[in-house]
């Protein structure tokens, strides 16, 4: 969901630049803010008390985040976290909710964009409750390919590290290696010059 920034500028909304890995909100932190992204890549994540991460999603440029627990006035049940230098415009949710009743076609977007991330949501628990590796990391691939199809080519580049396959799966970065190596030899997967293709 992308709001226009002129909008977001006329309604208060003040551009926040940030470092790699500084983050946006914490689990727990009552939201004051709408966020979009202006540059670079924040990811949303839990974690637990062994440090053990959970990659719920990665937003980039012109996308939004934060939004349901901004509404509904809850804490963060997660943490937003810069990926990379990153620049986000941030406005607050009194300002928001104005926009939201004055642009009644964003209010109607981002109802879709929020039923959409539900969706998305839901598809990605079927990864989570994979019971082997290998099928928590196909199903992740398969969602990958679905919602990032390459028309022109058979395989597409896989634009994940395994790090980060590791952290949406909730499986070790080791095991998140092996795997995707059986995966190569049975050809499930290509593994070419260090880059994953599906």
């Amino acid at each position: 969901m992308h709001i226009d920034d002129n909008i977001l500028i006329t309604y208060g909304g003040v551009a926040r630049k940030l470092s790699k890995s500084e983050n946006v909100f914490e689990e727990g932190e009552k939201p004051r803010f709408f966020y979009q992204i202006v540059e670079g890549e924040i990811k949303i994540f839990s974690s637990n008390i062994e440090g053990k991460e959970l990659t719920q999603a990665i937003y980039v440029e012109g996308e939004s985040f934060g939004g349901p627990p901004l509404l509904l006035e809850k804490p963060y049940p997660s943490t937003a976290q810069a990926t990379t230098q990153s620049v986000v415009m941030r406005i607050s949710r009194e300002n928001f909710i104005h926009i939201l009743n004055d642009f009644p076609e964003i209010s109607r977007a981002m109802l879709y964009s929020f039923a959409e991330r539900i969706y998305e949501k839901s598809e990605m628990a079927q990864v989570w409750v994979g019971h082997s590796p290998e099928e928590k990391i196909e199903q992740f691939l398969i969602k990958n390919k679905l919602k990032n199809p390459n028309d022109h080519e058979e395989e597409n580049i896989v634009p994940f590290t395994r790090q980060q396959i590791a952290d949406f799966t909730g499986l070790r970065v080791e095991t998140v290696i092996r795997t995707l190596k059986k995966m190569s030899e049975i050809g499930k997967v290509k593994i070419i010059n260090h880059k994953l293709y599906y």
